[in-house]
Parts: structure tokens; C-alpha cells; sequence
């Protein structure tokens, strides 16, 4: 008999990942997305439109650069203003689409606390 011929199965160890996956790694949770959505009004935050929303938050920082899913991380966005940030095209009063990323970057700077909430001296 030889030393392949036995098998000594081990169970798989039932303790909990330490990090997530690189997969959900940066990504908004429900509760998360609710609260980017109330803080919001259910409006993009550039355009003010409510109609053609996406429906997960843009990621400010985006997750390729490790941007992490809070809410101070989030913003409401309609899929114009989307194509704006990653694609591109022209934003919604005709601005270059170089300027698109930054101006969420200021957005977030000037009007959301530490927490992701908005600041009391912008509302």
C-alpha cells in the first residue's frame, strides 16, 4: 500500500475571514446606502435631479484607490452625471470631464463632517 492510498480528510476551520474578500472590500452596505440616500434627499448631489438615479452610491474615493464603503465616502448621483465622473462626456452645465472626480472630492470637503453627515453651517 502505498503513502497516496489513505485518505486523512481535515474539516474546513469555522472561524470568521479576518478581511473581507478583495471582492466586498470598499463596498456600501444596505444600511450604509439608506442613510447616503436619506442624507441626500433622494437627489443627485450635483444636478438636484431625482429621476435617473443609480442605484448605489458613487464611491468618492473610488475603491480601486481603496475608498472605503462609509457614508462619508457616498454621494447620490444620477447616471448623467455618472458618465460625467468615469466616462468622460461632458458634465451637466457643460463642464470638462477632467473636472468631474474633483468636483465630487470638493463636494464631500466642503460640505460632509467626519461622520458623512451633512455639516450644520451648509444647510
Amino acid at each position: 500500500m502505498g503513502m497516496f492510498d489513505e485518505v486523512r480528510s481535515v474539516s474546513k476551520p469555522q472561524h470568521k475571514r479576518n478581511k473581507p474578500k478583495g471582492k466586498q472590500r470598499g463596498k456600501f452596505s444596505q444600511e450604509t446606502i439608506r442613510a447616503i440616500y436619506s442624507r441626500d434627499n433622494g437627489r443627485c448631489v450635483k444636478c438636484g435631479t431625482s429621476r435617473n438615479l443609480e442605484t448605489i452610491p458613487h464611491h468618492i474615493t473610488y475603491r480601486s484607490q481603496l475608498g472605503k464603503g462609509e457614508k462619508r465616502n457616498g454621494c447620490v448621483i444620477c447616471i448623467p452625471c455618472h458618465r460625467w465622473v468615469h466616462d468622460g462626456q461632458l458634465g451637466p452645465n457643460g463642464e470638462p470631464s477632467a473636472e468631474g472626480r474633483y468636483w465630487f472630492e470638493h463636494w464631500r470637503d466642503e460640505n460632509l463632517d467626519e461622520n458623512g453627515d451633512m455639516r450644520n453651517d451648509t444647510i
